[in-house]
């Protein structure tokens, strides 16, 4: 092709870079057999799969092949990219679900834009893509994108869960070793429940010795700020322990 392979930043930010080794190699074997076997896949002259190989081949001389890829959109093509990179065998549970949480955005926008240029007829917008709700329940809405994504991340319902959990309530360092994979999922949410269950006791022992200290007539009368706060405190703590399955 006489004009070079476009890369957007956006397309290949939702690529899972390559570890140093998986680098390596690959510029190894290119440079070995000085050729690029796979060919590049482009959406309009853009880069959908193959932005290491196109980088390696740029930074050493070597020819390359393209195919270009036919699809109608921008968001079609990111779908495509993110379950492309679904099939890598070499991805972390964490990588996946990103990658699939990724999707369901995506698919869930587009539907929304498709239903909003349909004039809010719900009937007559058709959901596409398995990350898009069939059911119209509210209830099950949650429950199918659940299930989808799971399915689509190749992890169970319960490890998702438990994934929202870390990204949500753990520090950085411990998200950080999940991502690489030095912690698994269910290792760090078992890590992530007993620290906040050990806060949730260190809380629950302060407001039993508040209640203890109560002046007489309680805070309420004492001091209306404190027993606002108090309460407030009481209702977060029990939101999070039936959040994490601490509770009912």
């Amino acid at each position: 092709m006489s004009i070079l392979p476009i890369v957007d930043p956006e397309f290949s930010g939702l690529i899972p870079p390559l570890s140093p080794d998986e680098r390596e190699q690959l510029e190894h074997n290119i440079l070995e057999s000085r050729k690029c076997y796979d060919p590049l896949i482009l959406w309009n002259g853009i880069i959908v799969d193959g932005h290491n190989r196109f980088e390696i081949c740029m930074k050493h001389g070597i020819e390359f092949r393209y195919e270009e890829m036919p699809l109608d959109t921008r968001e079609d093509a990111k779908v495509w990219i993110l379950e492309n990179q679904l099939n890598r065998r070499n991805l972390t549970d964490a990588a996946r679900i990103e990658l699939a949480l990724l999707k369901a955005d995506i698919v869930r926008k587009k539907a929304e834009k498709k239903q909003s240029r349909a004039g809010g007829d719900r009937k007559s917008a058709k959901y596409e893509g398995s990350l898009i709700p069939k059911r119209t329940k509210p209830g099950n809405d949650r429950i199918s994108v659940y299930e989808s994504t799971a399915s689509d991340a190749g992890v169970s319902k319960g490890t998702l869960n438990n994934y929202m959990q870390i990204k949500e309530h753990g520090s950085p360092e411990l998200q950080e070793q999940v991502q690489s994979g030095a912690i698994k999922i269910g290792a760090a949410h078992r890590l992530l429940t007993k620290e906040i269950q050990k806060q949730l006791g260190i809380a629950g022992n302060m407001l039993k010795f508040i209640k203890n200290a109560e002046p007489a007539g309680g805070y309420k009368a004492a001091d209306p700020e404190i027993h606002s706060k108090l309460c407030n405190l009481a209702v977060s703590l029990h939101a999070l322990l039936v959040k994490l399955g601490g509770a009912q």
